[in-house]
């Protein structure tokens, strides 16, 4: 009796530690499959933010090139990423002292816990000084004026009807020559101001914010609102329109040719030889933009008619004189947090 009976608790037992080790097998199964299911969820998860990270920085990506072309930043295309993710970008615009500051925040659709944002600013390379649209005033010298016969005339800005807010001058002449040496004779400003004194250096550094070697080398692409001219003969082609403008430069080379025929430009003219304008007998031309001379200016005569930019065409035709010619991001201004 004894022997049967330590025989059936042997059993029992053994199929005790039978159970026991398949409780514990299932068990341990069940954690490693538990353990294999949350780091797959957090490899998922660490794919799914370098995603969402990736999409943001496609973002700022995409308001660099709207900025590099002048354009507002609005909403890029959602990205899609792997295994059919879908981000959709939202990006804020913030300009301050001369830079546009974007924050790109770039999000998956259907889990709002997956969500990345990048900022990082960006600076705008133009063509003219002053970053404004409409331009100079039409008559912008290096020197002095003199010799004005015949009744030519400037027409400044129209001041008349501007916001309150908005800062509008009248100028007709800008120099860099004092009062006692613009004579405007005959010349009719039609109002305006003469602004004497006003900047040292160069015209061309006063107005243009592009080196004359990057001017030339646009020009030299065959841009039809470019040209760099270096013929001594006479122009009196037509050029431009008030929705688009031309920037024409008259190099050293091509000394001080005059304008005649009354051709009618939209845009900037530029004479960059300053000894070859004081005595060159100017023909006749109407000039809406602005004429820059880099030395002194004599002889301008009747049939010459200078007209702020603001009066080409109406305000829905009219573009800005100034452009956005490329965008560059800033060093250091980048950073993955709000």
């Amino acid at each position: 009796m004894t022997s049967r009976k330590i025989k059936q608790q042997r059993g029992a037992l053994t199929l005790m530690l039978g159970l026991l080790l398949l409780m514990g097998s299932t068990i341990l199964t069940l954690s490693s499959v538990r353990v294999g299911i949350m780091e797959q969820r957090i490899a998922n998860n660490e794919l799914r933010a370098k995603e969402a990270q990736q999409a943001a920085q496609a973002g700022l990506d995409y308001a660099l090139a709207r900025i590099a072309q002048g354009n507002n930043v609005d909403t890029p295309p959602p990205v899609t990423a792997t295994g059919d993710a879908t981000y959709d970008i939202v990006l804020t615009e913030n300009e301050r002292n001369n830079e546009i500051c974007v924050l790109s925040r770039a999000s998956a659709r259907g889990d709002d816990s997956i969500e990345a944002v990048a900022t990082e600013c960006f600076q705008q390379q133009r063509l003219l000084k002053g970053g404004t649209g409409t331009g100079h005033a039409p008559l912008v010298l290096n020197g002095c004026l003199s010799g004005a016969t015949g009744d030519p005339d400037i027409y400044p800005r129209d001041c008349t009807g501007v916001d309150e807010g908005e800062d509008c001058a009248s100028v007709a002449i800008t120099s860099s020559a004092e009062m006692s040496c613009l004579d405007t004779g005959h010349l009719d400003l039609h109002g305006g101001d003469i602004e004497d004194d006003d900047f040292t250096g160069s015209a061309w550094d006063q107005v243009f914010d592009i080196s004359k070697d990057e001017f030339k080398a646009i020009a030299d692409t065959g841009d039809p609102q470019f040209l760099w001219i270096n013929s001594s003969s006479n122009w009196h082609q037509s050029l431009g329109s008030p929705a688009k403008p031309v920037y024409l430069v008259f190099s050293a080379a091509a000394d001080c040719p005059k304008l005649n025929g009354n051709p009618t430009i939209y845009g900037i003219v530029y004479f960059e030889n300053a000894a070859g304008c004081r005595s060159q007998g100017w023909g006749g031309a109407t000039v809406y933009g602005t004429v820059v001379f880099d030395g002194d200016l004599n002889k301008l005569t009747a049939n010459s008619r200078f007209y702020h930019w603001s009066r080409a065409g109406t305000d829905g035709e009219r573009a800005n004189l100034d452009r956005v010619r490329s965008a560059s991001r800033i060093p250091g201004s980048w950073r993955d947090w709000d």
